[in-house]
């Protein structure tokens, strides 16, 4: 199985490997809002449609259209989503300085009380710190994809084991019912504590 992402650039002049690792991807999350960011040479690259819906922008096609060519790519994850046709599926991605452009374009931005604005604040105090600090900030998507996958199966496993614990309950149940009808039939004298005559 693939495990790679490919890059196609639009009018990017620098050079960009052609593929990188899934692990290479990481989740930001505020409140209900993940936005994935890629890393390609090492600066990330932010999912267009993830940073505008914590921006609250609809129209993700016209706000990564502004932003200039070096700042827009497609990105086309082929491993661990096949699309609705088959295939992979493709993102417009953005620099890290369209990231910001997007942010300081947003109307809703500005706006105290906004998710959008909370947003903001919340990649201008925490994330760029926090990149600044320790140089990542973020789960990485391997990291959780693995918790996922490993929630999922105890989910199912424990959905496995109350089903066995019932079964096992209405056996035991079956088996005491059996062993009295047993004794009734052939041992009255003990089901009844003394012989039938």
């Amino acid at each position: 199985m693939n495990k790679n992402i490919a890059v196609t650039g639009k009018g990017d002049a620098r050079h960009v490997k052609k593929f990188c690792d899934i692990r290479d991807l990481v989740v930001l999350r505020f409140d209900s809002v993940n936005v994935r960011v890629v890393y390609l040479n090492g600066d990330p690259w932010f999912v267009g449609a993830d940073v505008c819906a914590a921006l609250e922008i609809s129209n993700v096609t016209d706000a990564v259209s502004v932003l200039d060519n070096d700042e827009v790519m497609t990105l086309a994850l082929t491993e661990g989503h096949s699309g609705k046709r088959g295939g992979a599926r493709s993102w417009n991605v953005v620099s890290e300085s369209g990231f910001y452009k997007l942010i300081a374009r947003s109307r809703k931005a500005v706006n105290p009380g906004t998710f959008a604005h909370r947003f903001s604040n919340w990649v201008f105090r925490n994330v760029i710190p926090g990149i600044r600090k320790t140089g990542a900030y973020g789960i990485p998507w391997g990291a959780l994809q693995d918790f996922s996958r490993r929630k999922e199966q105890y989910q199912v496993s424990a959905s496995e084991k109350g089903r066995e614990l019932q079964a096992c309950k209405r056996k035991k149940r079956e088996l005491e019912e059996e062993e009295k009808r047993l004794i009734r039939e052939y041992q009255p004298e003990f089901y009844f504590g003394e012989r039938i005559q």
